[in-house]
């Protein structure tokens, strides 16, 4: 397992996307454009997404970078919930080379690459299926996702990592503000990585808060959440990794509140994986988890999930993952299969700086 976050001057994909493994401290020296194919069932829900990633260093310490998704409608990813073409990145990175630890991102960011990272349950593209595993719920309907907006990532230790974004609301242009802000500190000891996360915006029309919400009577015969809605989450991420065994343990909390509607929800899940269990670079995981929901105001099942899922990979860049999941107490059974492909089509070499 890498440190919690590089001390490194300059900038690589690995230490501006936090999610992916620290694999070198070396400056870029060359563009890169990556195209990665998803296509996910669970039940009678099926999702695709086809995404292309591009980096383009400007210099070892400056880098642009975009993702462009095509999702299908009824997305299973949550860092994906716009169905169609979108632009999920497009933005401009630096560090300063007097101030190493400190590094800046500006434009549209995925904010659910910076905050709420876990090792073993955050990308539905190969690790658990269903989206409550993948980005804290409460986080997510308070703007932790693809915003426009200026993230601040500072590494203070190895062990102590920073952050801070302020980020417009609205997912439309046309109605751009920074009215949201979202904060994080990431403190590590050995294997054990704990996050805590607090983030606040509007609704913004998206509509994205707990489901019982639409049911509370706010008088002149409007019910639920409204555009201007002032939202807080708060949220715990706690991971540790036991390397004999190959054994990750992870845990998430969230409460979210809507300071105008005066009513509040509450997420939590926990669960294991296991890494390199039948062949090299394979994942068995099992997780309990609690969607978004208020416990007074709900009528009829609880929100609730159990996960078995294993995925591994079949060829170079090829991946296929296998589901089955207890919902609603347990009333409803879902399988679900996943197959993921990956492709590196930059030419190397032919863009070297």
């Amino acid at each position: 397992m890498s440190a919690l976050s590089p001390t490194t001057a300059q900038l690589t994909p690995q230490n501006i996307d936090e999610l992916k493994p620290l694999r070198s401290s070396a400056p870029l020296k060359e563009s890169s454009l990556e195209v990665q194919g998803v296509y996910v069932t669970q039940g009678d829900d099926t999702s695709a997404r086809a995404r292309i990633t591009g980096v383009y260093p400007l210099s070892s310490n400056v880098l642009f970078a975009g993702t462009l998704d095509l999702t299908s409608e009824g997305s299973s990813f949550d860092d994906s919930r716009r169905e169609g073409l979108n632009i999920n990145e497009l933005y401009l990175a630096t560090s300063i080379p007097a101030v190493p630890n400190l590094r800046f991102a500006v434009g549209q960011l995925d904010l659910t690459s910076y905050f709420d990272r876990n090792s073993f349950a955050k990308d539905g593209a190969s690790q658990f299926f269903n989206p409550v595993f993948q980005t804290n719920p409460a986080l997510a309907a308070t703007g932790i996702g693809s915003r426009t907006g200026l993230l601040v990532n500072w590494s203070a230790t190895d062990n102590i990592d920073a952050k801070a974004a302020v980020f417009s609301s609205s997912e439309s242009l046309s109605e751009f503000s920074l009215d949201g802000f979202a904060g994080e500190v990431g403190l590590r000891y050995g294997n054990a990585i704990i996050r805590g996360t607090y983030s606040t915006d509007r609704d913004g029309g998206n509509d994205d808060t707990f489901p019982e919400s639409f049911q509370i009577d706010r008088g002149n015969g409007e019910f639920g959440v409204l555009d201007d809605d002032r939202e807080e989450a708060y949220g715990l991420n706690a991971e540790v990794f036991i390397p004999k065994m190959k054994l990750g343990l992870f845990g998430r909390y969230g409460r979210y509140e809507n300071r105008d509607l005066g009513e509040g929800a509450d997420t939590y899940v926990f669960g294991l994986s296991f890494l390199d269990l039948f062949s090299p670079d394979d994942r068995l995981g099992l997780a309990y988890g609690r969607a978004l929901s208020n416990e007074e105001e709900r009528e009829g099942d609880t929100l609730d999930v159990l996960e078995l899922y294993y995925d591994f990979q079949v060829l170079p860049n090829l991946r296929l993952g296998f589901s089955v999941q207890g919902r609603e107490e347990f009333n409803e059974t879902v399988l679900g299969v996943r197959v993921k492909s990956d492709f590196d089509v930059t030419p190397r070499g032919r863009f070297a700086r």
